[in-house]
């Protein structure tokens, strides 16, 4: 579906059917969730190669854990628990449940779901959400970018052969199809992506107020304490700013080091990035940045830099010209204390670019956390509990990793989502993300007090009932 009637003629489907039963059983959404895992497990290797078609060079590994991993495991945990998760949840009433009063929550489906998934893994964003979305008893409506032609065929067919329009469809086309996309009046709008084009996907929102769950990104710290494993940390900052060819929202933006430590951790860096990689233009596991035009925005950052005198450390393999155009690969590149004002230390990167800037004393470290907009992720790497706790306390960020990379963003049970700048909203992790897509309706439900309960209510026919409202609230 390509089309802007296309998308008109699906959307008011939808509309239709779900105003028909809103109400999904519990069968009807097992049944769905069942099939999106089957079109993950006879599919996955059709949707690795549409991929790889479209980034140029992706490693399969990066495609497998990236876009394959997350859906399965999110599909399967949520058949086994969405019996539980959709029971009405029952909230205290003391003593007066002994006299017939209940209250409970009930998590009702808001209705019909637009997705906007991203590039960089448009499978899993829109899968993620949309799982979701189906457990909590919507329909969905998945948007995959126009930079991603082979992946959003595929998905189209996918959708066509495992599931109704009525349920999950999948929209493609250009950005005018895009605009309309956001355009609806969706009961909610999932969009994974930058800030600037979130601005333009909630000013459309807004117009139907529709409510919207906003996944962005961000420049991410990674900050170093002086007791910290330099060689680890090195190891996995490498893997993980070069996975994907850096094209990852939660992958460090930008590292904050010690400034007696600063040259033992670009040495380690190069070691690193040569040992983890060495051959990259021609390695099929070295991600090639997608597109020319993020390409030459990769290259314009480095100039800029090179042009005000930063220190600029490129590590690619001996022999290899990069950054090289036609393979779209792009070396790591390490700007030392770079300046506030560049475009790589405003922008989010999302690419194999890494500004390392040394701090004196940890309060500098935080301040220059907090002068930024609230990243999506932060990563503190050391083993001093008290610093850990600092920067941990004193900073803001949608998650965080102690020791480690990313593996916030996998738990089943936290929810991932951001903070100001870098989103609203959460989802994607098990209950979280059954909740996010449901509106939790307050029931209360009168017991024997009902007989008296209008002697509560304005008028009041006595001081007795009016002392014992004061009473309660300590006015009396």
């Amino acid at each position: 579906m390509d089309t802007i009637d296309g998308v008109q003629k699906v959307f008011d489907l939808q509309k239709r059917n779900y105003g028909k039963s809103k109400a999904v059983p519990y069968k009807i959404r097992l049944d769905r969730l069942g099939r999106i895992e089957k079109l993950f497990r006879e599919s996955h290797s059709a949707m690795i190669r549409a991929l790889q078609t479209d980034f140029g060079t992706r490693d399969p590994d990066v495609a497998m854990m990236g876009d394959i991993y997350s859906p399965l495991e999110s599909a399967g945990q949520a058949r086994k628990k969405l019996k539980s998760w959709m029971r009405p949840e029952r909230q205290p009433d003391g003593f007066m449940r002994l006299l017939g009063q209940r209250t409970y929550v009930l998590h009702e489906p808001l209705g019909v779901v637009g997705v906007i998934t991203p590039f960089n893994a448009p499978i899993a964003l829109a899968f993620d959400p949309a799982i979701d979305a189906i457990s909590a008893g919507n329909t969905v409506m998945m948007r995959f970018p126009e930079t991603m032609p082979a992946t959003g065929a595929l998905m189209a067919e996918l959708e066509e052969k495992y599931f109704d329009p009525s349920e999950i469809a999948v929209v493609t086309g250009d950005l005018e199809v895009a605009k309309f996309f956001s355009s609806l009046p969706w009961d909610m709008l999932a969009f994974t992506g930058g800030a600037a084009t979130a601005r333009h996907v909630m000013s459309a929102a807004a117009r139907n107020l529709t409510p919207v769950l906003l996944e962005l990104g961000g420049k991410s710290p990674v900050v170093l304490l002086e007791d910290a494993d330099l060689r680890a940390v090195a190891h996995k900052t490498v893997k993980t700013r070069l996975m994907n060819g850096g094209q990852v929202c939660i992958a460090g933006d930008y590292a904050l080091v010690p400034d007696t430590r600063l040259e033992e951790f670009l040495a380690l860096l190069r070691e690193e990035t040569r040992a983890v990689y060495p051959t990259m233009r021609d390695n099929p596991k070295y991600t090639s940045v997608v597109g020319d035009a993020a390409f030459e925005r990769l290259a314009q950052y480095v100039a800029e830099a090179r042009e005000r005198s930063t220190r600029i450390i490129e590590i690619a393999p001996d022999g290899e010209v990069l950054p090289d155009p036609e393979t779209r690969k792009f070396p790591l590149t390490i700007a030392v204390n770079p300046d506030p004002g560049l475009r790589l230390s405003c922008e989010e990167i999302f690419g194999p670019i890494l500004p390392v800037v040394s701090y004196k004393a940890l309060d500098d470290a935080i301040g220059a956390i907090n002068a930024r907009e609230k990243p999506l992720a932060l990563y503190v790497h050391g083993k001093d509990r008290a610093s850990i706790d600092r920067v941990l306390s004193e900073t803001s960020s949608g998650g965080a990793t102690v020791n480690d990379f990313l593996l916030h963003a996998g738990s089943r049970s936290m929810g991932f989502g951001g903070v100001g700048e870098s989103g609203m909203g959460r989802y994607k992790g098990g209950k979280v993300g059954f909740r996010a897509f449901s509106n939790p309706k307050s029931v209360f439900e009168q017991g024997i007090l009902g007989r008296y309960s209008h002697n509560f209510l304005p008028p009041l026919s006595g001081d007795r009932a009016r002392n014992m409202l004061l009473s309660r609230i300590g006015l009396k």
